[in-house]
């Protein structure tokens, strides 16, 4: 057996190891996909100009730490570890949704 035919098997073989690789973190992903849980968060509408009076700094101010402390844990879940990058992160999904 020549140099030229070890190189093409182990190329083959890294080929389907990586096709095998992908099918089973599909597969994965559907699973994961099963088990999600879905939360709904509603938000009191602005009605009357004494509600948009009401704004202020300090009003943004709270906003702006609440977001801080959201962004904050949103990191938190993310994880370096070479496990979750081949099994996959946790997953969140937000949605925005307006009614009239």
């Amino acid at each position: 057996m020549d140099i030229y035919g070890i190189i093409t098997g182990v190329i083959l073989l890294g080929i389907v190891g990586f096709v095998l690789w992908k099918f089973l973190k599909k597969k994965q992903d559907f699973k994961r996909t099963l088990n999600l849980a879905f939360l709904k968060v509603t938000l009191p509408k602005k009605d009357s100009d004494l509600d948009e009076k009401k704004e202020t700094a300090k009003d943004f101010k709270e906003v702006i730490g609440f977001m801080e402390q959201l962004y904050a844990s949103l990191k938190s879940v993310h994880s370096r570890k070479i496990l979750k990058k081949i099994l996959g992160q946790d997953i969140l999904s937000f949605e925005y949704v307006a009614h009239e």
